[in-house]
């Protein structure tokens, strides 16, 4: 099956913008719709998305089919590893095998895939995987999110994995939830699943992929969306094209966020606005 051509490209044009899936079930007639279908109502506005659906299940022929006939040829999915490869103490190489021939047809609209590993995994175990490595990036681009905090006191350990292979490393930022209110109940039961590591923001090769992970208190996220605003504007003007994925605690914060980062950007470099959301009711960002 080909890419489909008739369908109206994403926006935004300089730059990825993308949300941690295609469908919340808040997002139903507030953001997106279901018709024709709620990943072609999501790329209508974003031109990028974080698949975390592959990290649970390798999609079948037919879900692949699917998807692929309901995104426009510049969209770009960016799906993570299965965690039978890396959440287990051996890899999965038969499941390995299995999802990247899944992923074959989505080839010409795929971005980076996501190798997301736990924070059990140190140096020595990054040497372990070098088998995986070596499988993703014969066939895709791919980057790679460590938690280990031995990576983040000496950052130069991951960087002969990440030449060898091509690869980029990702840069989480869960500041807004950290340093914002702990005490808010929508944050409370992130604090157990999202990590709490320094930023670093220095790019390794030329695909900066980011993961902001925003707190539910809408304005106190001001200050870090105008800092990864500036820092995008920048990787821009160098020449690059950054992918940014919006997160929050609370799903259903992540397309307003998502459009104010956007309208911060659009304000630095002229860029155009994200097209309305595919809704009817048109819903405002506070």
């Amino acid at each position: 099956m080909n890419v489909p051509a008739t369908l109206k490209p994403s926006r935004p044009e300089k730059y990825r913008l993308g949300l941690p899936a295609w469908a919340f079930p808040g997002w139903k007639n507030r953001y997106f719709v279901d018709s024709p279908s709620r990943l072609e109502s999501y790329a209508s506005v974003f031109n990028c998305v974080e698949g975390n659906t592959t990290f649970y299940s390798t999609p079948s022929a037919s879900t692949v089919d699917r998807w692929l006939a309901s995104v426009p040829a510049d969209f770009r999915f960016c799906f993570k590893l299965p965690r039978q490869v890396t959440h287990e103490p051996r890899p999965d190489y038969a499941e390995l095998k299995r999802y990247l021939d899944a992923l074959e047809p989505l080839k010409a609209v795929l971005g980076p895939l996501l190798v997301q590993l736990p924070a059990s995994v140190d140096a020595a175990a990054i040497d372990r995987l070098e088998p995986v490595f070596a499988a993703v990036a014969a066939r895709h681009a791919f980057v790679i999110e460590v938690r280990h905090p031995e990576f983040f006191a000496k950052p130069a350990l991951l960087e002969p994995c990440l030449e060898k292979y091509g690869a980029g490393r990702v840069v989480l930022d869960s500041r807004p939830v950290y340093q914002g209110d702990r005490s808010h109940p929508e944050v409370l039961d992130a604090l157990h699943e999202k990590p709490d590591l320094p930023v670093l923001d220095s790019v390794y090769g030329d695909m900066p992929f980011i993961r902001l992970i925003l707190h539910p208190d809408i304005v106190s996220n001001a200050p870090y969306l105008e800092e990864w605003a500036a820092r995008t504007t920048q990787w821009i003007d160098a020449g690059l094209r950054p992918f940014m994925m919006i997160h929050c605690p609370n799903n259903l914060h992540c397309p307003p966020l998502a459009l104010d980062f956007h309208e911060r950007v659009r304000r630095q470099i002229g860029a155009s606005s994200l097209p309305a959301w595919p809704v009817p009711e048109q819903h405002v960002l506070l």
